[in-house]
Parts: structure tokens; C-alpha cells; sequence
């Protein structure tokens, strides 16, 4: 198919947005805690969920797992991170690693199989990982992107659980 203007124009939307969230976050932990702000973020997500979103049609484990994964320890250590110094920029971008920790931990629990591409992939990410760890290691703690890779990982089993879920829709 053909990429269309629209489809453009909504790409950039939802990067703008991605990257307006980390502002957000980060004028958030200027005011609180980091767990403090982790809970008010559930709190604002979740109440209007429950009243109108209907419950989903899938195994409670897989639900509880997906908001745990997805909801409580990527955000938790995202937040913490950027509270004792992840730039806002490269975390937005080290929590990308989400994705090739999804496919590795489905090649590894659910025994899919990687295609050439995937690991391609897998392998440009790692690489790109690694340039921005030796780079911040050289001017500054680990430990902010130890703590959002940690986020991703969190983010990763999320969209395992989600796959196990089998949503109908």
C-alpha cells in the first residue's frame, strides 16, 4: 500500500505525543516522588478505564500480568531513572528497547522464531544500546539507563502477556 499523507501526518502526531509525554514526566518529577507520580499516573489512567472501557474478554492472570508489565514496572523504573538523571531525550529513546526485548523473550518463552530480518534488527539495537551505555558512561552514572532498560524489560513482558491474552478484538 501506498503511505498516504494522512498516514504521515498521524505518524507525527503520535511522535510528537510520544515525546510530549517525557516532558510531562519530567516536569511531573519536578513537583513529586517518583513513586508518588507512578501512582497519581495509574490513578488518572485507571479511573476513567474502568468506567468506560468494557472488560476485556481475556484470562485475569494475562491482564494482571499485562498491567503489571506494562503499567507498574516500566513505569516505576522509568521514573525513577529520570529522577536521579536519565535525560529526558535518551530515555524516550532507551525505552524503545522494548521491542527487541519482546521478541527475544517470545523466541525465549514462547519459542517464536526470529527471522533474518528481526535479528538484524535485534542486532542494530544492541549495538545502538551499547553506543549510548559507553556514552554515558563516560560523563555520567549507568544506573539512570540500567533503570529505564529495567522499564522496557517491564514494558516487554507486557506485550508478552498481552499476546498470551488472545484478545478477540
Amino acid at each position: 500500500e501506498d503511505v498516504t499523507t494522512r498516514d504521515r501526518l498521524l505518524a507525527g502526531f503520535v511522535a510528537v505525543l510520544w515525546g510530549g509525554n517525557f516532558l510531562a514526566i519530567h516536569i511531573g518529577l519536578e513537583q513529586f516522588p517518583p513513586l508518588f507520580l507512578a501512582a497519581v499516573r495509574f490513578l488518572v489512567l485507571a479511573v476513567p478505564t474502568v468506567l468506560l472501557v468494557p472488560w476485556p474478554r481475556v484470562p485475569l492472570r494475562w491482564l494482571l500480568a499485562y498491567g503489571v508489565g506494562f503499567g507498574t514496572v516500566q513505569f516505576v523504573f522509568l521514573f525513577i531513572a529520570m529522577d536521579i538523571g536519565m535525560p529526558t531525550g535518551l530515555a524516550s529513546l532507551v525505552l524503545q528497547a522494548s521491542a527487541p526485548f519482546t521478541v527475544l523473550l517470545g523466541a525465549l518463552l514462547l519459542r517464536e522464531r526470529i527471522s533474518t530480518r528481526q535479528g538484524i534488527g535485534i542486532a542494530i539495537a544492541i549495538l545502538g544500546l551499547a553506543a549510548i551505555a559507553v556514552s554515558r558512561a563516560q560523563v555520567a552514572a549507568v544506573l539512570p539507563v540500567l533503570l529505564t532498560l529495567l522499564g522496557a524489560l517491564g514494558w516487554a513482558f507486557g506485550n508478552l502477556a498481552s499476546r498470551l491474552a488472545a484478545p478477540p478484538n
